[in-house]
Order: structure tokens, then sequence, then C-alpha cells
């Protein structure tokens, strides 16, 4: 007999959804794989990292001017940018001979993050509500804001990057489920396990 059992049948249904999302999407599968592999190597200050991310980046560029996401577009060039700026930080940022140390932001530094992320995430997320037809029009502002201050910090090497990483990525699993988007949201569930370690791994050398 068929076993009709709802949940079974639904993460079947789950799985199914993930494989051909990827299927039908290869470039878009290079892009999510080169992500991880990015942030596994972020997590250990491998400066790999940035030039793997580069071409993840590069991937979703493709992807996004392919399906005129224009926002998510521009997003990643800014990210682009930044990666290629982080690179070279990450190289050059303490001179030749000394490696960049991981570093945290004062107290009063962090709360000014917080609040230009807040009131950015406001005000773009009014524009998109007003003039777009955004499904999330706030949690998708939230998401950009925040995702741009955390690679900023990522790329001057400041601990508190994978604080935001961790905040953003629980948002966009959330966002991407309500949206039905089950691949997306399972690889935003491993950049959050990661962020959660690269918090952990960075804190030790910044308690050293």
């Amino acid at each position: 007999m068929p076993d009709n059992n709802p949940c079974k049948l639904e993460m079947t249904s789950f799985w199914y959804s993930v494989i051909d999302y990827f299927y039908n999407s290869p470039i878009e599968l290079l892009g999510a794989v080169l992500t991880v592999v990015c942030v596994w190597l972020n997590t250990r200050q491998n400066i790999w990292g940035w030039p793997i991310g580069i071409l993840s980046i590069i991937c979703y560029i493709w992807v996004f001017y392919e399906v005129y996401l224009l926002g998510d577009f521009l997003l990643n060039i800014y990210f682009l940018l930044l990666s290629i700026y982080g690179w070279y930080n990450w190289l050059y940022g303490k001179g030749k001979e000394e490696k960049l140390p991981v570093t945290a932001l004062p107290f009063q530094q962090l709360v000014t993050y917080i609040i230009v992320g807040s009131v950015a995430a406001f005000i773009f997320g009014e524009i998109l509500a007003r003039y777009t037809t955004a499904s999330l029009p706030y949690w998708d502002a939230i998401t950009t804001s925040f995702s741009v201050l955390a690679q900023w910090l990522l790329a001057k090497k400041k601990i508190e990057n994978w604080i935001f990483w961790i905040f953003v990525n629980v948002l966009y699993i959330g966002v991407y489920f309500v949206k039905d988007l089950f691949a997306s949201s399972l690889v935003y569930v491993i950049l959050l396990a990661l962020a959660v370690k690269g918090y952990q791994h960075w804190k030790l050398e910044l308690n050293h």
C-alpha cells in the first residue's frame, strides 16, 4: 500500500523541489556551492575565500541579469567591488609582512551601525512598499541593508560581521521559506551554521 503519511509526503516534495530547482538553474547551483565554500574559508580566515566569493558573485550577477532583478543585480555589483577591497585589505591592511588581525568594534560604533542599518532598512522598505510590487518589502529591505553592513565589516575583519550575518541568515531562511523557495532556504540554513562557527573561530583569536 502507498504511504500517505502527510509528513513524509511533504518532505519528499521538499527534496524534489530542491533537486528540480538546482537542476534547472546550474549557474545558480554553482553560485550557491561557491558561496558556501567562500563562507567556510572566511570562517578560517583563509584569503582564498575572497577570490572564491568573487566567482560566486559573478554567477549571481549573471543569474539576476537574466531574470531582470535589478535590485539584486546592483547589490551584487556592490558585493563584487567590496570583495575586491576585502581581498586587498586582508592581504595588505597591516602591511605586507603582517596579517590583518581580527578586531572588534567599540560599543558606540556597533550601536551606530545598527542605527544606520535600521534607518536604511526603513527608508528602503518604504520605497519598495510604495513604488514596487515587492511581496515582502520591509523584510527585503532589512536583509539587504544589513547584508551591506555585514559585508563591509567582513572586509574590515571585524568580528561583528558574523553577528550581522547570523541575523540576516535567520531572516533569509524565513523569507525564502514563506516564498516556497525551499532550495534557497536550505542554502541559508548552511550559511547560518557557518556564520555561528565563524563567530566562534574568530572569537578564539580575539581572546588571544
